[in-house]
């Protein structure tokens, strides 16, 4: 019995089997803030995520514990809140109620979770969350695993619709279908996707989180959207069968008068075809030209989306420079949050030292650094 089966024990008592369920978290590796304007991304799951012990108690009784927030909540499953309560069960509940809605006769069940994803860093934990207890379900009540796509698109609608977070589908798709060794290359307008090899080699993933407190990014994202499609109506005056604005060319957009929106809409396209360029590069295994457009992205996001911050460039630049490293940008929504890059595993820790230091003495934060590979996605874990 390992230490999650004795706390699971502490807190329900003994019984029958435990079912064991991980869900990653995900990491965007380049096609940054083109998701809403139907774009190509290249998410990878990642070795870090959730883990949920579960068992049925056969009662109408359904206990959640949280090791993260140390709080044990109890709902009657034919009771359950109707509205969400602005707290971290919200996901579980809005899960919950969908697959009964869904015909899944979900009872009572105690279900203990416990996370190595940092809350807030951009990695995905609240879609790992729906996702892990979607999964868990099924399998648990169901009794058979769900079509992972349709789950990923059930998910995003538990969160727009009953967590309220108007959120895109590429977190819940990542985490829904990783592969080992793998990114997803996938069209958020069509849902297409296709796994790319990630064969890492000498090297591997290292996130490195800001810690700067997020400003203004809720407003700045909107106000993103609405310069895409600003830019994408412009665009559409000239052509109207234009549908996206990634699928624009880039000789186009000299007609756009608004330096601003020009550079919006110059980032949009530039940023669909380095996924298509990445693509490319990762089935050859040219890791290096990879990191080349790594490095790009990061770029744009500064100079032409503008959604960078000092911090955001201090990481990316420090990382570009370091030996043993072939590329690093921002990944998420930006203004915070964190980056991502591709350093050799001799390297890693001189890199993370040297960067620590670094950006304490500038900004009197310490980052936080996350090694990890691409992982498989959501999945029954056996037991020993």
């Amino acid at each position: 019995m390992d230490k999650l089966e004795r706390k699971f024990s502490e807190l329900f008592g003994d019984g029958n089997t435990i079912g064991r369920f991980f869900c990653p978290g995900r990491v965007n590796l380049i096609g940054e803030h083109i998701d809403y304007l139907g774009g190509l991304v290249m998410p990878a799951a990642i070795s870090l995520g959730i883990t949920a012990l579960v068992r049925p108690n056969h009662s109408k009784l359904i206990r959640l514990f949280s090791n993260d927030f140390e709080e044990l909540l109890e709902y009657r499953s034919e009771k359950l809140p109707k509205e969400k309560q602005g707290i971290w069960s919200d996901y579980v509940v809005g899960v919950i109620q969908f697959l009964q809605n869904k015909g899944i006769p979900i009872e009572g069940f105690d279900l203990l979770i416990d996370s190595s994803l940092p809350k807030g860093s951009g990695l995905s934990s609240s879609a790992a969350l729906e996702v892990l207890i979607y999964y868990s379900l099924c399998m648990v009540f169901g009794n058979a695993e769900p079509n992972r796509s349709q789950m990923a698109l059930d998910c995003q609608d538990i969160e727009n619709n009953f967590v309220g977070v108007n959120c895109g589908i590429m977190d819940q798709f990542a985490v829904a279908n990783g592969k080992k060794n793998h990114a997803i290359k996938l069209n958020c307008d069509s849902l297409e996707f296709e796994y790319i090899p990630l064969n890492l080699g000498d090297y591997e993933l290292l996130i490195v989180n800001s810690n700067k407190q997020r400003e203004l990014t809720g407003s700045a994202y909107n106000q993103r959207r609405v310069e895409c499609d600003t830019a994408l109506q412009t665009l559409q005056g000239q052509d109207a069968s234009l549908k996206n604005l990634v699928d624009a060319k880039l000789n186009d957009i000299h007609i756009i008068e608004d330096e601003t929106i020009k550079k919006r809409a110059k980032h949009a396209i530039n940023e669909n075809s380095r996924v298509l360029d990445s693509a490319v590069a990762l089935t050859k295994n040219e890791l290096v030209y990879f990191g080349q457009l790594m490095n790009a992205s990061h770029e744009s996001l500064s100079k032409d989306f503008e959604v960078s911050c000092t911090e955001l460039d201090f990481i990316a630049n420090h990382l570009q420079e370091s030996d043993g490293c072939l590329g690093a940008r921002m990944t998420g929504a930006g203004f915070g949050g964190c980056c991502i890059a591709i350093v050799e595993h001799t390297s890693a820790s001189n890199i993370i030292e040297k960067l620590n230091l670094e950006y304490h003495q500038q900004f009197g934060l310490s980052p936080s650094f996350y090694r990890c590979k691409p992982s498989d996605g959501v999945r029954m874990l056996v037991q020993d």
